[in-house]
């Protein structure tokens, strides 16, 4: 950490180097969540239990960034970028997570029915509840917390429920009663407590009133355009399992997604950085040339070059994997050292994207990751039936070196046109100036 201090700073940003470290202790939370939730899970399931329980994360991953992240972006985009008032804009943002969240836990309950056979509806509605309805309230609140008090303040309340979910796997595995149901239960008991909790506080003292309020169309409208990205990124995400699924082959579905979260892991770092550089995308300085190419560059790079390292080290410590789980997934290791350029290539997709949210092509952007799921989910569907394990990674490293390519294409080109505008700007500023009266006086 005290080395990547370093290097933003030398960077020129020494907030930015704050805030990343915030978000590590935030990130390695979660890591510690996960890797418990991974190992403790993974002895009590099995492969076909953990099978189903990665199958119902890959449906609630796409569908639950309608309820999470485009929310909260559009109320980061209408506060933030657009200075609209705080309070009447986070009560639309509550309401529309607050309808969004119980539509899609419909939805997803009627898919998850098709493709998890073998998993109880009310296990389902528990964890669809909890990720759509109770886990998204808690984070309106904290980024309330983050537009008011900057990302620092958010982190702590965002480290709440990580460690609750902590303590709720680890009790139940002590108890013996870890099930998939016992789980989406407990912890969605907690999060929905904790949710009406933080938002009273979070009301009383910014002077506020935390209770959902009328929707503005605007919000709305932010929120689906973001929505639909990010759902595509998470379709082509967890696409693969889903389909691996739905073909029935859960043995493969279970070692592949322990395979998947392994790699996930070095995803972490680059998230942090991605959501701690997110305001300053948002902050769009009129008249400077090349701000989001250059931002995403210097970002771009520091994250690519620990995205190859990581690659590297956890394709050699492939074999450490059975010491997590157990020796019944050592045919996750293959799997690993194959997923493993994912962390590289998911660096150099991220920044140009949110170089283009910057110049304010959100649109296109939603575009660039629609078609990009969309070439996922039928490389899926073409390789998995024959190559199974091996058609899901090659669908998945495909995709992503394609939305790589598209986003720093498609970045240059909306840059250009914006150097352009300032340059016209400024031969126009310069005309003015010349016609002014006194000029050739001077």
């Amino acid at each position: 950490m005290g080395r990547l201090n370093n290097v933003f700073v030398r960077f020129g940003d020494r907030n930015l180097a704050k805030d990343t470290l915030w978000s590590f202790g935030q990130e390695g939370a979660t890591l510690v969540s996960t890797l418990v939730s991974f190992s403790l899970l993974g002895r009590s399931l099995g492969i076909e239990g953990y099978g189903h329980y990665a199958s119902l994360y890959a449906i609630v991953a796409p569908l639950g960034t309608l309820a999470v992240s485009g929310v909260t972006l559009a109320l980061y985009q209408h506060v933030i970028r657009q200075g609209e008032d705080l309070e009447a804009t986070m009560r639309s943002c509550l309401s529309m997570t607050l309808g969004i969240g119980m539509f899609l836990t419909v939805v997803g309950a009627a898919i998850a029915a098709y493709v998890v056979r073998g998993l109880a509806m009310s296990a389902i509605l528990a964890v669809l509840l909890l990720e759509f309805v109770s886990f998204p309230c808690v984070n309106i609140a904290a980024s309330v917390v983050q537009i008011r008090d900057g990302f620092a303040a958010a982190t702590r309340v965002r480290l709440l429920p990580t460690t609750l979910r902590i303590a709720v796997i680890v009790a139940l595995s002590v108890s013996g009663r870890l099930t998939i149901l016992s789980l989406g239960l407990c912890y969605l008991t907690i999060t929905a407590m904790l949710a009406v909790i933080l938002l009273r506080r979070t009301g009383a003292r910014y002077a506020i009133s935390a209770r959902p309020g009328k929707i503005n169309r605007r919000h709305l409208k932010s929120s689906a355009t973001y929505s639909a990205g990010i759902s595509g990124l998470s379709l082509q995400n967890d696409g693969d399992k889903a389909v691996l699924a739905s073909y029935r082959f859960q043995s493969d579905t279970g070692l592949y997604s322990a395979a998947y979260r392994i790699v996930q892991l070095g995803l972490i770092p680059i998230g942090s950085v991605v959501a701690v550089t997110h305001f300053r995308f948002l902050q769009h300085e009129k008249g400077r040339k090349r701000q989001h190419l250059m931002r995403s560059l210097k970002y771009g790079a520091i994250c690519a070059g620990y995205g190859v390292v990581f690659a590297v080290l956890v394709a050699a410590a492939g074999p450490l994997l059975t010491i997590v789980l157990g020796d019944n997934f050592k045919d996750s290791i293959p799997m690993v050292r194959l997923l493993a350029p994912l962390v590289p290539l998911r660096a150099l997709a991220s920044f140009p994207l949110n170089g283009l949210m910057g110049l304010g092509r959100t649109f296109a952007r939603t575009m660039l990751l629609l078609a990009s799921a969309a070439l996922s989910m039928i490389l899926y569907i073409v390789l998995i039936p024959d190559l199974r394990w091996k058609g899901a990674a090659y669908g998945t490293l495909i995709g992503e070196a394609s939305l790589a390519v598209a986003a720093w294409a498609m970045l240059l080109h909306y840059q250009r046109k914006s150097d352009l505008i300032v340059d016209d700007i400024d031969l126009e500023s310069e005309l003015v100036e010349a016609d002014a009266p006194g000029h050739w006086a001077q």
